[in-house]
């Protein structure tokens, strides 16, 4: 079963498109969804939740069409957005309590856990969290309510790697559940390296590759500052291109018949930054 699955979707603005986009998130993955600014991460997840309407495409969520979710449905699924989104003027005990009347599987015993796990002050108001406090009291709620599905749009930007961290354990302890699924987009590619099944790639609007994450890492390798002979020996092996002043950088496939020399293991960055900066050869 698929937690969440996506069929050439569309997204027309003035001057963008969110073009046929397909994507899953197969139930018990993390999938990392990454981009630039502007490349259709949010609005892909938007269209997901509702929150914009799409032109065209199919999105199904635990199955269904997401037009035909009933209530219970979609309070299985647990939102995280770049602000956190929780009533500024209240503290932990009254959110706690209006989440209550929200939400039918609220778990109270299971925020207390969380809340007093990421050391936020109960009686503090989220207004006055630092932004590191307010994410994480916004993830401690889409954790409380029997969520099944966690749609998490750059949970972790801006905070400091040790916060971060934290975090990160929170997904971890959530994914112990083999039923439980999630799709983040973030800017911190070592994290989504961290944690991720699955990564899918957007540029322009247009998905560029759906991939296991292991595939992906296993599957290429990157060539700094080859000179002239040694893009030509690759030159059958090589994806993209970014020309240096001391030489070329190659993104390369790694071939069981072909023994690179001097190549490093690719990072899910390398490969972000050659799709989007590199070249063809």
């Amino acid at each position: 079963m698929k937690a969440l699955e996506i069929k050439n979707l569309t997204k027309r603005y003035k001057n963008f498109t969110l073009d046929g986009v397909d994507l899953e998130v197969p139930q018990g993955t993390v999938v990392g969804f990454i981009g630039e600014n502007g490349a259709g991460k949010t609005t892909t997840l938007k269209a997901v939740l509702g929150l914009i309407k799409p032109d065209g495409g199919e999105i199904k969520i635990f199955g269904k069409d997401v037009s035909e979710l009933t209530q219970t449905e979609r309070q299985k699924i647990g939102v995280v957005f770049d602000e956190g989104c929780l009533p500024q003027a209240l503290n932990l005990y009254e959110t706690e309590k209006v989440m209550a009347n929200v939400f039918a599987g609220w778990d109270k015993n299971k925020f207390a856990y969380l809340t007093n796990k990421a050391n936020l002050p109960p009686d503090k108001a989220i207004k006055d969290f630092s932004r590191g406090m307010k994410m994480k009291a916004a993830i401690a709620v889409a954790l409380s309510h029997e969520s099944d599905l966690l749609i998490l749009d750059e949970p972790t930007g801006g905070l400091d790697p040790v916060v971060r961290d934290e975090m990160l354990e929170l997904f971890y302890d959530y994914m112990q559940d083999e039923n439980k699924s999630i799709i983040i987009s973030s800017h911190i590619l070592s994290d989504l390296q961290k944690l991720c099944d699955y990564i899918a790639f957007i540029q322009k609007g247009k998905i560029v590759f759906f991939e296991e994450k292991d595939k992906l890492l296993y599957g290429y390798a990157v060539i700094r500052g080859a000179d002239e002979d040694t893009v030509k020996s690759v030159k059958s092996f090589v994806v993209k291109k970014i020309k240096r002043e001391y030489g070329t950088d190659l993104l390369v496939k790694r071939s069981g018949s072909y023994e690179f020399k001097d190549a490093d293991n690719a990072s899910v960055e390398d490969i972000m930054l050659f799709y989007a900066k590199g070249s063809d050869l």
